[in-house]
């Protein structure tokens, strides 16, 4: 390989860890153009670090199609990894046009995912079977393999148009924010206390929650929750929490210090995701030692069935949810070990460990497309 270029979708330490260790552990020649343009205020408005990736090389691209071919001018038989396509015309052109010029092209990215409701789930239904598809045919055609950021699944990527053969499962293994530390667990806690975090919009699903919560509170479970953040759910949350009186603290946004602590104190995290590519707070909160509980309705849950950190849990299933809860809260044995693993699991999901295990993957799904590695 003489150089790597990552055709990324935006400034992000969802990605941007796990690309600086590609990098590193490849050791060839690297650039990272970005889609996305001046995103990082929005890094830095809610507290991380702005800049946490200053040593990457980073070329500004934008959707601008001169701008992108004159990068591939620049890097002749480099090889690409594109980790934005559905979205972008222009990337999807070059490529395409990357491919032409004979150069190995990767895609890194999402699967599609609805996360609409009413007519516009209907629509965007419509539009994930028939024009995405269309659209995304040439670059299927392509590319070498598809990276899907979204977990273990198939059957979303396939319906772009990736054959099986073609999809190698992934996620998002962002580092741990920066100042959190990872805390073992070693008991459920007095007062058992469940954390969830996230803007409160329908498809992350805090209306789960609080009702799971409910029935722990007609089993006499003692527990206490915090659910942070604001967002089109609170109010149905904060009166439904009043209403039955439930243990529940809503502080609404919080700032990255207390985020921090409530991660590393927490006795769970849950995730309730009806319709999430993958959620990258389930990773912070593993970071920080927390056992999860994580909706099938996520990527994400790709964590807890490789490395046993916490439960799965039926998509928008309340009732499965409140199930799972009450034995983590009640039962010391099975708590200590999915907290074991949770602790175990938080250095397995390093960047430095996803890189290496992303750059076996892909050698031994297309031998030589990693060439040079470690080298």
């Amino acid at each position: 390989m003489k150089g790597l270029f990552i055709w990324a979708c935006s400034y992000c330490r969802s990605t941007f860890g796990l690309y600086r260790e590609l990098i590193g552990q490849l050791g060839v020649p690297a650039c990272i153009g970005l889609w996305r343009i001046g995103e990082n205020t929005l890094r830095t408005a809610v507290g991380f670090s702005g800049s946490e990736f200053d040593d990457l090389p980073i070329v500004e691209v934008g959707e601008n199609l001169g701008r992108g071919l004159k990068l591939l001018d620049g890097h002749p038989g480099w090889n690409h990894l594109f980790c934005v396509c559905q979205a972008s015309p222009v990337f999807r052109k070059l490529a395409v046009e990357a491919k032409r010029r004979g150069c190995g092209v990767g895609v890194m990215c999402e699967a599609p995912c609805n996360m609409f409701y009413g007519w516009r789930r209907a629509a965007k239904a419509v539009y994930l079977r028939t024009l995405l598809p269309h659209r995304m045919k040439e670059v299927v055609k392509a590319a070498d393999f598809f990276v899907n950021y979204s977990g273990d699944g198939t059957d979303a990527a396939a319906m772009a148009g990736w054959p099986v053969d073609k999809i190698l499962p992934f996620g998002y293994f962002p580092p741990p924010i920066a100042g959190s530390k990872c805390v073992r667990r070693t008991a459920p806690g007095r007062p058992f206390t469940i954390l969830a975090t996230g803007i409160m919009s329908r498809h992350r699903g805090a209306d789960v929650l609080v009702e799971a919560l409910r029935r722990l509170k007609e089993r006499g479970v003692e527990y206490r929750a915090v659910i942070t953040q604001n967002g089109e759910l609170l109010e149905t949350v904060r009166r439904k929490a009043a209403g039955c009186g439930l243990p529940v603290e809503l502080p609404g946004f919080v700032a990255i210090e207390e985020l921090i602590k409530l991660y590393e104190t927490c006795s769970l995290y849950v995730a309730c995701g009806r319709d999430e590519p993958w959620g990258m707070r389930v990773n912070d909160a593993l970071n920080c030692g927390a056992p999860l509980g994580v909706s099938r309705g996520m990527g994400g849950v790709q964590l807890v069935d490789r490395y046993g950190c916490g439960f799965a849990f039926s998509r928008a299933d309340a009732a499965d949810l409140a199930d799972k809860l009450e034995r983590a809260a009640t039962d010391g044995d099975y708590y200590r070990e999915i907290a074991g693993n949770a602790f175990k699991a938080a250095e397995a999901i390093s960047p430095r460990n996803k890189a290496a295990e992303l750059i076996a993957v892909i050698e031994k799904r297309r031998p030589g497309w990693m060439k040079g590695a470690g080298r």
